[in-house]
């Protein structure tokens, strides 16, 4: 067939569109023609004809719609200022139904017009524009996440992936897997997981207990694990870790600097700033300390980078009807499985930071959208147990390798007196204690990081979990600035690690076990059956 003939099928096209008003009529014409180009015999003039239509339909097609979406949406926002905006749930409303005048059928017919349209390109730059088209539809409608899933969007980049070599393109394939849901095999023998406690300048602790990790194993943090989760400092470390792969003796340097530079507040105006605005420290120099040192790049696009692992940080919401916890991930959960937690994965880095070290009294409490977010530590100090949840959605069908939590210091309990009351009619125990000590002994109550630890230890084999947490010479605020007082945390740590050389060798051993043959072969064929729809 000529290329002349090619184009009078075209012809016709535009001429069913002059008698026609109805879309659906015009875009299964559209869509049909092109899947007959497609699959069509090779022949001189079809890379010709395809790219015809990439420059004069197709394309021309896409941008007219993403024209006539943003001039229907600022519209739809100012009518919204007037009415009242239902509150969202927990797993988040659909998006047409708080944008009205975008129908849920014209969403749905867009996911399919770019997913076809990635599928029949025939360029890496056209594959990765539309791709990046796709995103930018997905996060502003999340709901056609499970849509496109289920009209084999995984498989279609799986595919795509599979048949190119230019770097942005799989970049951005990456991405679209992690915000599909869809995780590869792991490269060892099973799961390995990090968990890193929340604890202010004790954070330093973890860090010479990683740079023993990687002396002993010659590989960066980041390599030696699938799946990294912390919760306030633990969330700071996770990303400089992970998603910026940061030296860890570098990290320590920055860490120490910003905390004796946000840290460093005299009393007077402190309490000031307490009073007016429930923040002892400067949040507002907190704030521009994070963007500087994490940057604005959003959660999702950290999967970019082949050697970032899965990372999950910790944060609690406070204004809704019970205290919960909110995970920030770099991933989504695969559409048939739903996690314990709400969560998202489009906000930026720093926000994700900042919500989880909110620490009370000591930064306001940071809003993001319609939720008000502070330390997950009040509430999750140690995210071991919502890190080994979270991993299994991931993995369903891959056994955990090795889970490694990191505290940040204890001290040695004390033995506990009993209150002796006085003799007399009325006197009860309350008349012993203040306010003030049983909030105190509540909140330690809340935030204690060994009882996880005592279940995980009881539930998981010896050989699998780990949890390191040093004793400390004199348990010193999380906002510690002394040199003197850091550095003998720093020998606490030093000290620590001699002691307990032999596990630090047997978790290494562990983190370094490769995959059998049969594991191997297991997850080939997984990836096989998921890239081909078997």
């Amino acid at each position: 067939m000529s290329y002349n003939q090619w184009k009078l099928l075209n012809n016709l096209k535009d001429t069913i569109t002059k008698f026609t008003s109805d879309k659906t009529v015009i875009q299964n014409f559209t869509r049909d023609f092109l899947e007959l180009i497609q699959k069509g015999p090779p022949s001189l003039y079809r890379n010709q004809v395809l790219k015809y239509f990439e420059n004069i339909g197709v394309l021309k097609n896409i941008a007219l719609e993403e024209r006539q979406e943003e001039t229907v949406l600022p519209a739809v926002k100012s009518e919204a200022k007037s009415k009242v905006v239902p509150k969202e749930t927990s797993r988040g409303a659909a998006t047409w139904k708080k944008n009205a005048g975008v129908s849920e059928t014209c969403i749905s017919t867009r996911t399919d017009q770019i997913l076809h349209s990635i599928e029949i390109a025939v360029s890496d730059d056209l594959a990765l524009s539309l791709t990046e088209q796709l995103l930018s539809h997905i996060r502003k409608y999340p709901e056609v996440r499970s849509k496109a899933v289920k009209i084999g969007a995984v498989r279609l980049f799986l595919k795509l992936r599979s048949n190119t070599k230019n770097t942005a393109l799989l970049e951005a394939i990456r991405e679209a897997l992690a915000i599909l849901g869809y995780a590869d095999p792991v490269p060892k023998s099973g799961i390995r997981i990090l968990s890193i406690d929340g604890g202010g300048i004790r954070g330093l602790l973890v860090l010479e207990m990683l740079m023993k990790l990687e002396e002993l194993t010659g590989q960066r943090i980041n390599q030696l694990f699938d799946f990294i989760c912390g919760v306030s400092t633990g969330a700071l470390l996770s990303y400089a870790i992970a998603a910026h792969r940061r030296p860890l003796d570098e990290i320590a340097t920055i860490y120490e600097t910003m905390s004796r530079e946000v840290f460093k507040q005299s009393s007077w105006r402190g309490t000031g700033s307490l009073v007016w605005s429930h923040s002892y420290y400067d949040t507002m120099l907190w704030e521009k300390r994070l963007k500087e040192y994490l940057g604005t790049i959003t959660l999702s696009q950290t999967a970019r980078d082949p050697q970032c692992p899965k990372i999950c940080t910790v944060s609690a919401v406070v204004n809704q009807t019970r205290l919960s916890a909110f995970l920030f991930r770099n991933y989504s959960i695969p559409w048939k499985f739903q996690s314990q937690y709400q969560g998202c994965c489009d906000c930026e880095v720093w926000q994700a930071a900042r919500a989880s070290a909110a620490a009370p009294t000591y930064f306001e409490e940071f809003k993001l959208g319609n939720l008000l977010h502070q330390d997950g530590g009040i509430l999750v100090n140690n995210p071991t147990a919502i890190a080994v949840h979270e991993a299994k959605l991931l993995w369903p069908d891959t056994p955990i390798q090795c889970v490694v939590s990191f505290g940040t210091g204890r001290s040695v309990s004390s033995p506990i007196e009993p209150i002796v009351l006085p003799e007399g009619e009325g006197i009860t125990a309350s008349a012993t204690t203040s306010w003030a000590n049983k909030f105190f002994t509540i909140l330690d109550s809340a935030t204690d990081t060994e009882a996880v630890h005592i279940i995980l230890n009881d539930l998981l084999p010896g050989n699998v979990y780990y949890r390191f947490n040093p004793y400390l010479t004199e348990v010193i605020s999380m906002v510690e600035i002394d040199p003197k007082k850091i550095e003998q945390l720093r020998r606490d740590a030093i000290m620590y690690l001699r002691r307990n050389e032999d596990k630090f060798q047997e978790v290494a051993k562990n983190l370094m076990q490769n995959k059998s043959l049969l594991r191997k072969t297991t997850d080939y064929i997984k990836v096989q059956r998921v890239k081909y729809g078997i």
